[in-house]
């Protein structure tokens, strides 16, 4: 990277709206596919690199107020909170000395991606650092596997798609990988579920009942109903890719609330008093149906509401706690530009 230029990447984070956990792999191979809908939303992960005109390696965080140093990418340490970027770099160690610094827009805990879109915004600048123009896919599949290092569980793939896509996704997950069937830009269906949709925060998600690994081994061990639970939250995701796909927003709403049923019948803490609360109140003021985005237990909630319900349900969620958060659906996905200091 020549001395006068910065490289920004942005990478959007998601909302999910059916189907999470089924990414999982093997999960997905031994359920016999798995099946995710999400959209990317305009808030997203940023990372910005610049040449230090010197050996070595310095990030820093924006958001988590956090720096970490080192004369050589080989050096940098894996532990806290910046060891997934550390991780990355070590992976794709850049030519010459750089600075990334990374700001995510999402609140703590907000079960939107964050980290994985944060992720495929460093490898994406990493390889533009290296001269290197990587497919999405390839992309995609290290940033699965350096979150799933970093992780020391299963990472899925669904976040990483929608970062580096954006859009409303359909994707579906088989032996031979992942296929996405992305709800036409030009078809009005995105700005149609943009108008229905309401995302507040419930506050930092705390959910530790089971992480993704347990869930693995109760589904290979059949324990419970961890199986039959998964796949019918995967049947549930295929029938909202066709809903959505159809234009039938009178069914997403309901599926989007069976969704949730099944979900927070996985384990106990993935809804709390506080989640039912808002939901109940957001409920009462018109709204169709909520769910918690990511592994639950807070975070953030996305709602379904019909238009002319929209500030009713808004004013109600505050009312009860939550958050409203200001965010439409991204149609970009992964952008990279450069500017001259």
């Amino acid at each position: 990277m020549a001395e006068t230029m910065n490289i920004s990447i942005t990478a959007p984070n998601r909302i999910d709206l059916a189907g999470g956990t089924t990414d999982l792999y093997p999960l997905c191979l031994l359920m016999e596919g798995g099946c995710t809908v999400n959209a990317a939303v305009t808030m997203g992960s940023h990372v910005t690199m610049r040449s230090l005109g010197r050996k070595g390696v310095k990030i820093v965080s924006d958001d988590l107020g956090q720096t970490l140093e080192a004369p050589e990418p080989s050096e940098l340490s894996l532990d806290g909170p910046l060891g997934l970027v550390a991780r990355a770099v070590r992976f794709l160690p850049p030519p010459d000395g750089v600075e990334i610094r990374t700001r995510n827009e999402a609140p703590k805990g907000s079960g939107l991606g964050a980290s994985s879109a944060l992720v495929v915004a460093v490898l994406k600048g990493l390889f533009k650092l290296r001269d290197q123009d990587e497919p999405p896919e390839k992309l995609i599949n290290l940033a699965v596997n350096v979150e799933t290092a970093n992780l020391g569980v299963p990472a899925g793939s669904q976040d990483h798609i929608a970062a580096v896509f954006g859009g409303v996704s359909v994707i579906d997950f088989s032996p031979g990988g992942f296929s996405r069937t992305c709800v036409p830009l030009d078809s009005g269906l995105i700005e149609a579920l943009e108008e229905r949709i309401v995302l507040s925060y419930t506050g930092e998600g705390r959910f530790s009942g089971m992480n993704n690994w347990e869930i693995t081994k109760r589904f290979i061990d059949q324990q419970g109903e961890v199986r039959e639970t998964l796949v019918s939250i995967r049947d549930v995701a295929r029938a909202m890719g066709d809903a959505l796909l159809a234009g039938d927003f009178d069914t997403v709403p309901y599926l989007l609330s069976r969704e949730w049923d099944l979900r927070r019948s996985l384990a106990p803490g993935i809804s709390t008093p506080r989640i039912d609360a808002i939901m109940a109140a957001a409920k009462d003021a018109g709204a169709q149906g909520s769910k918690i985005c990511g592994a639950g237990g807070g975070g953030c909630m996305v709602t379904m509401v019909p238009s002319h319900r929209r500030f009713e349900v808004q004013k109600a969620i505050e009312g009860a706690g939550g958050r409203v958060i200001q965010a439409g659906i991204d149609r970009q996905g992964l952008r990279l530009t450069e500017s001259a200091n």
